[in-house]
């Protein structure tokens, strides 16, 4: 793969996380099932970007040395780094639900 193909896929994977980004900043939550539902489908997004940042990288360090890289693996890291901490947001309300699940039971179980 040349290094304009690395870029564009590194410019997709950029775009999706953008868009878990502005899922996480604005997420309040609504419907307890729909919420769920679709905090899971982020997380499963986010564990696929992460590998596929993986890959990239590894596509990037296979480059013939001759290529210049700029700022590519950088950028790449910094996308990691993203990626992990939505990934902990994403946990945490996750989280929320798991702890409501527990009282719910608790309750029934009194």
């Amino acid at each position: 793969m040349t290094i304009t193909e690395l870029n564009r896929k590194q410019t997709a994977y950029k775009n999706k996380l953008k868009k878990i980004e502005q899922f996480v900043n604005s997420f309040q939550y609504v419907d307890e099932t729909k919420d769920y539902i679709e905090l899971t489908s982020k997380l499963n997004s986010i564990n696929d970007i992460i590998k596929e940042l993986d890959n990239l990288q590894n596509e990037y360090c296979s480059l013939p040395d001759k290529v210049e890289l700029n700022n590519s693996l950088e950028i790449l890291s910094d996308m990691e780094e993203d990626a992990e901490k939505f990934k902990v947001s994403i946990l945490v309300f996750l989280s929320k639900y798991e702890e409501q699940k527990t009282l719910n039971c608790l309750q029934r179980a009194i």
